[in-house]
């Protein structure tokens, strides 16, 4: 990459607005071009944000571009002329956290499901984008936020792979940071911590989830010592650490995506962590600089190892297995869930049937919702 650089940032949901703040406040990012349906909102949201990013003493330049992934032409279209160096993509058929507004009862029961049967919802439309990427030989870099964990395996079978995802592992690690520096008296960037692990283990990290938790790797050093057992790194991980839900996730979410861009921009290597990197399943240490990004497992720990900790993993999440052609396999508690509750049958999703399966999904996840005393549409 060389002169300006321009980052396009596809989806201006919760997450989307979130990640548009903080890039804006960013040095050397360069240019910033929000791609999303919506042109009203999102030409309104972008002037917002370039207001105040100027009352911060910031100069971004942003660009909006009305951008709808369903439109496979138009789209290939749009992102050729912008030519971007790093797309980072946080569009979604449906919000993640919109089963939790359900009542106790029902939101209890399709957590029970797992994350992975929302898969249709999160899967189509970065599908899309990869697509187009292919259609016009893309040679920069991909940033998806829609489960990479499960959709970057299904991607990369279709060869349709991302560079990275963001969020999710990369979440976990600070808090890893933050109880062991201050278990130690030290500042938090002062400790090198090195994880493998999946989606899934979010639910048991934070708070949510009881029983056996998915399996992980986890290292921690200081001063280039092991202190992993001094700390009790695994308590750690662990610990009661209240956080708010919902919505407000996404800016931890969001800090992850703007740290991985401002990686892909850098002279230098980066360490931290990305879920799908290369299309691998579940999450894993990475360097990455503006030549691009590498898996940085630590020595006591094959890449055969780690890919086994995560497929290990997917079951935690509702995924029985990721098939070679990309067809996913849902376990059958979760299956025999979304049937009780919405009438949704889906044992396996081939990647050829995601859109249908989304769309009847979201249809009937809405419709339980109003039945339910939960209208959406105010979301």
């Amino acid at each position: 990459m060389t002169g300006q650089t321009t980052v396009m940032l596809i989806g201006l949901g919760s997450l989307g607005e979130l990640a548009l703040e903080f890039l804006a406040k960013e040095e050397g990012i360069g240019k910033i071009v929000v791609g999303s349906r919506n042109q009203k909102r999102g030409e309104e949201y972008c002037n917002l944000v370039s207001m105040g990013a100027v009352a911060q003493g910031y100069t971004p330049e942003i660009e909006f571009i009305a951008l709808d992934l369903n439109q496979v032409n138009a789209t290939a279209d749009a992102i050729y002329r912008v030519s971007p160096d790093i797309i980072l993509s946080t569009a979604s058929m449906m919000t993640w956290w919109y089963p939790n507004l359900l009542p106790s009862e029902h939101r209890q029961a399709l957590n029970r499901a797992g994350f992975g049967v929302w898969l249709p919802v999160h899967l189509h439309l970065v599908m899309q984008l990869m697509q187009v990427l292919r259609l016009i030989n893309y040679k920069g870099y991909s940033l998806n936020a829609s489960f990479p964990d499960v959709a970057h395996p299904v991607l990369k079978a279709r060869g349709l792979t991302p560079t990275a995802g963001v969020g999710n592992l990369d979440e976990m690690v600070p808090k890893v940071k933050l109880l062991g520096a201050e278990r130690l008296g030290v500042q938090a960037e002062e400790l090198k911590v090195t994880m493998v692990g999946h989606h899934a283990l979010e639910g048991w990290v934070f708070g949510e989830r009881v029983g056996q938790s998915p399996p992980y790797y986890l290292r921690v050093e200081y001063a280039g010592r092991d202190v992993t057992e001094e700390l009790k790194a695994d308590e750690l991980l662990f610990e009661s650490y209240p956080l708010p839900k919902g919505p407000l996730w996404n800016h931890l979410s969001a800090a992850s995506a703007v740290r991985m861009v401002k990686a892909l921009l850098s002279e230098s290597q980066v360490f931290l962590h990305a879920p799908g990197p290369h299309g691998l399943p579940g999450g894993y240490p990475v360097r990455v600089s503006r030549d691009g990004l590498e898996v940085a497992l630590p020595p006591d720990l094959s890449l055969d190892e780690a890919k086994r900790i995560n497929q290990a993993s997917h079951p935690f999440d509702g995924v029985q297995e990721i098939e070679p052609d990309g067809t996913v396999v849902f376990c059958q508690e979760s299956v025999e869930i979304l049937r009780q509750t919405l009438g949704y049958e889906c044992e396996r999703l081939s990647p050829w049937e995601t859109e249908s399966h989304a769309r009847d999904l979201i249809q009937r996840f809405q419709a339980f919702a109003r039945k339910h005393g939960v209208d959406l549409s105010t979301e």
